[in-house]
């Protein structure tokens, strides 16, 4: 499998800090910071961060679990797959 598909399955089911990517991965931030930007770029990942109207992910099943939808704590740096990102991995049969 590819590297980048490697870490769109990783990000798949959850929005995941880089650094918790980085870790489940087996990387650092430092290296893996650069496959993130070519799959935000490519608009297979986006940020999810809260915006002021409610949360950037829309409606998310996984809303309940989010670590960003409570507008307590400060908002974390989570990646989540986009449409695009999740039609890839359906592709690749993931």
């Amino acid at each position: 499998m590819a590297p980048l598909a490697v870490i769109l399955r990783a990000v798949a089911g959850e929005p995941r800090t880089p650094s918790e990517l980085a870790r489940d991965l087996g990387s650092s931030e430092a290296a893996l910071s650069g496959m993130l930007r070519t799959l935000q770029t490519g608009g297979y990942v986006q940020e999810a961060m809260p915006a002021a109207d409610g949360c950037a992910c829309g409606p998310c099943a996984l809303k309940s679990m989010c670590r960003n939808a409570d507008g307590e704590t400060a908002p974390m740096s989570l990646l989540k797959l986009t449409a695009r990102g999740e039609a890839y991995l359906g592709r690749m049969g993931g």
